[in-house]
């Protein structure tokens, strides 16, 4: 199974110290070219950001949620990354004539 580790270092606002942590995320079980496999990914890194964010005042928690899923697809391997792209809309590949007159 595929799994990435994101080492994420979120702020601990009652002590005032950054701690990093380790946050598993498996994904290689799932079809991200498709639409239910992008949305169970989207579900388990959503989970492992509320965990690495849990205590932030909510803004901070939103800031943190953000950073997190930014890093979690920065790591996520390219070709999967195109998959996941293509099952969210966002790369179109096919070319559409153009007719005019």
């Amino acid at each position: 199974m595929k799994i990435f580790a994101i080492a994420f270092a979120a702020l601990a606002l009652s002590a005032g110290a950054t701690s990093a942590q380790d946050y598993r995320i498996s994904f290689g079980d799932l079809d991200l070219g498709s639409v239910s496999g992008a949305d169970a990914f989207d579900a388990r890194v959503d989970d492992a950001a509320r965990r690495a964010c849990r205590g932030a005042a909510p803004l901070a928690s939103h800031q943190c949620r953000i950073r997190f899923r930014a890093e979690a697809m920065r790591l996520l391997p390219s070709v999967r990354r195109d998959d996941y792209a293509r099952a969210r809309g966002g790369r179109q590949l096919a070319m559409v004539p153009v007719i005019y007159g």
